[in-house]
């Protein structure tokens, strides 16, 4: 399933925190085995399989929205914020 983080199948650019992060959480940008560009979304502060909470993929052509998956690789909504987006995925994640 593209939409969720398989560390084997994952190819991280970047790793860290920044202003949207969610507290206690981290972000990884990076491209899936397709090479589509990803926003994810980790519990705590290491990029693993059992951390992953969410992810946003970013489109590849202009004029489109990018989407953000639950951690199963559920839709969970067009991203229009990038920091409240996250924030969602985090609340949804809790329940």
């Amino acid at each position: 399933m593209p939409a969720r983080f398989r560390s084997k199948d994952a190819t991280v650019r970047w790793h860290g925190t920044d202003s949207r992060t969610p507290a206690g959480h981290t972000l990884a940008l990076g491209t899936d085995s397709l090479g589509t560009v990803y926003l994810w979304l980790f519990k705590g502060d290491q990029p693993t399989d059992e951390a992953f909470v969410g992810s946003i993929m970013i489109p590849d052509r202009p004029g489109v929205a990018p989407t953000a998956y639950d951690a199963g690789g559920g839709f969970a909504g067009s991203v229009y914020n990038e920091k409240e987006t996250l924030a969602k995925l985090v609340e949804r994640a809790a329940h």
